[in-house]
């Protein structure tokens, strides 16, 4: 029997029970969403071709996308990605790999900073909170830079809290310094400087609050600032030598510019407001229990009682709001927060028991319609896919995929019946049916192009292209850049009327015979070429771009996709004389 005002309450066989389904769920979830997915273009794409690339050619010292230099990133990312395809060869779910390891390290991380201060229960349960909030679970399953850098700004985070305890030793004080100074270097290597400055103001801000700033002052933090010099300087000269540039188009345009909105190519302009309204999203399906947590972090007084509490609180602050003052946004920016975001939300929202009071169990049933909306929000986007009722924005289902939702609805039987609603193991049990149905709807399962929410993604079309390909057979890219093609083909395509990210190494190499500038120069490769030579064209760009070249082409038999179009070009003659601009 349970009872309704202590979480937690229910027999040991039903929590136990519920327990193992749910991480059973969770663990499949993320099997799904890292090994049995195709690559999203462009940003899974881009960072799992510039690895490739380094593979192939030997060269892990250059950061080339397509045969062209690319600088918005530093490479360690992509040192951590090439790895696993010089060992498993370039396949989707090899580049993942590292993506997996990075997520263990992050739960060890977090679970050592939250066990010697919150009790062994609580702390495992914001756990488990925290991996299955969607924002982590879709944002460290994507092949980007923003995962490991979270990693590392966790570390840098964390070990400077570690070193900054009231009773750490001198040594202690000294060690962690210098292990948060290595990690925030490694961090600025793989994203940049928001990896150095946060985690400082972060430590700063903390301490301040703590009413205790003067331990900065310790020569522990010179010492830690010669170490970090003495390791960043060398390597930003050794990469300024072998990337020529890279270093003041890193540091002056993609810092500098991008936070102020002087980029020449400034992209995701979105109003200061943006991550406000875009965290209740992150949080799903645990969203409305940030009502609860706020009301037990105010009646607990925890924000005096409890330093780690404070200490995550300053995290998310000085993330969130740095990035909002940011005039390029994105949703990746602020997944430095969600992990303490999730740790909050689990500890005192939905782990901490009831205090028996009604407002408290009102509080508890207003956090459970979230995943209840979820379940619902799941089973409409399977029937507006199934009824075609979206057919521009959802991609069709088959009938058989009803069976996807089976999983879902068999959790949300055993919830309903042994009322777990009213406890934390059921409530986690319902969250992880949610994770691992979604996980299941976003794969090549949920129907032939690949993803039922968003048609973004071409991976079955490059996966069959790169079947057909043979050695001679070259394939040119119309309009916007594709590196997931790449990726899946092997081969450096040929690009034509669309320079996207790539326009700057494009013009640093002009002379490199990748890119067609002329219309002449495509019919030459077609005549000239001992292959076949393969278009991809964007549908947007089909009408108003690739027509009016008036080439000779003839459709190639392909899998549907709705923005990509395949042909065949055919050597033709010329009919006129239209030139291609980038």
């Amino acid at each position: 029997m349970y009872n309704e005002n202590v979480i937690g309450s229910e027999s040991r066989s039903g929590n136990h029970s519920f327990l193992i389904i749910g991480l059973i769920l969770i663990g499949l979830a993320y099997g799904v969403m890292l090994f049995y997915r195709g690559l999203l273009d462009p940003d899974e794409g881009r960072y799992s071709e510039i690895p490739r690339e380094m593979v192939v050619t030997g060269h892990w010292d250059e950061m080339r996308m397509l045969g062209y230099r690319y600088y918005e990133k530093p490479p360690l990312a992509y040192w951590m990605v090439a790895p696993a395809i010089a060992v498993f060869g370039a396949r989707d779910w090899a580049v993942r790999i590292p993506l997996l390891i990075n997520i263990l390290l992050m739960v060890a991380l977090f679970y050592a900073l939250i066990r010697p201060h919150w009790p062994e229960g609580g702390g495992r349960k914001s756990l488990m909170v925290m991996v299955s909030l969607a924002g982590f679970f879709v944002g460290f399953c994507l092949v980007m830079t923003d995962g490991f850098l979270v990693f590392w700004f966790s570390l840098t985070c964390i070990s400077l809290f570690r070193a900054f305890q009231r009773d750490a030793t001198a040594a202690r004080k000294l060690t962690f310094i210098l292990l948060a100074t290595v990690a925030a270097g490694l961090g600025f290597l793989t994203k940049g400087a928001a990896a150095v400055v946060l985690p400082a103001l972060i430590m700063g801000l903390w301490l301040l609050w703590e009413k205790r700033w003067r331990a900065l002052l310790t020569p522990a933090l010179l010492l830690a600032g010669i170490v970090f010099l003495a390791l960043l300087v060398p390597g930003l000269i050794w990469l300024e030598r072998h990337n020529p540039g890279f270093i003041t188009a890193f540091i002056f345009d993609e810092h500098i510019a991008r936070f102020t909105g002087t980029r020449l190519s400034q992209l995701h302009a979105e109003p200061f407001w943006y991550y406000i309204a875009i965290l209740p999203l992150l949080l799903m399906p645990w969203s409305l229990f940030i009502v609860r947590a706020i009301r037990t972090i105010i009646l607990q007084r925890l924000l005096t009682t409890d330093a780690l509490t404070r200490f995550c609180m300053v995290w998310i602050a000085v993330v969130v709001i740095f990035f909002s003052a940011s005039t390029g946004k994105l949703i990746s920016y602020i997944l430095p927060a969600l992990p303490p975001l999730g740790l909050l939300l689990g500890r005192w929202g939905i782990a901490e028991p009831l205090d028996g009071s009604r407002w408290d169990r009102r509080l508890w049933y207003l956090g459970m319609v979230g995943p209840w909306l979820a379940v619902l929000a799941v089973i409409l986007v399977w029937a507006v896919s199934f009824f075609q009722l979206a057919p521009k924005l959802v991609s069709p289902v088959s009938g058989i995929s009803v069976l996807l939702l089976m999983p879902l609805l068999l959790v949300a039987f055993i919830v309903l019946w042994f009322r777990g609603f009213k406890h934390f193991t059921g409530a986690m049990l319902l969250s992880a049916g949610l994770l691992f149905n979604a996980a299941l709807l976003l794969s090549p399962l949920a129907g032939r192009d690949f993803n039922v929410l968003f048609q973004i993604n071409s991976a079955n079309v490059y996966q069959t292209l790169a079947g057909l390909l043979k050695p001679e057979d070259q394939v040119v890219v119309f309009g916007k850049y594709r590196p997931a093609l790449s990726f899946y083909t092997g081969k450096l395509p040929y690009m034509c009327y669309g320079m996207n990210e790539l326009r700057a190494g494009i013009l640093m190499e002009r002379d490199r015979p990748n890119y067609l500038w002329t219309r002449d120069a495509i019919l030459q490769l077609v005549k000239a070429g001992p292959g076949r030579v393969y278009a991809v064209v964007d549908t947007k760009d089909y009408r108003k771009k690739f027509l009016p070249l008036k080439l000779d082409f003839i459709r190639v038999d392909f899998p549907d996709d709705p923005n990509t179009i395949i042909l065949e070009l055919r050597p033709g003659k010329m009919k006129n004389n239209v030139g291609n601009s980038g």
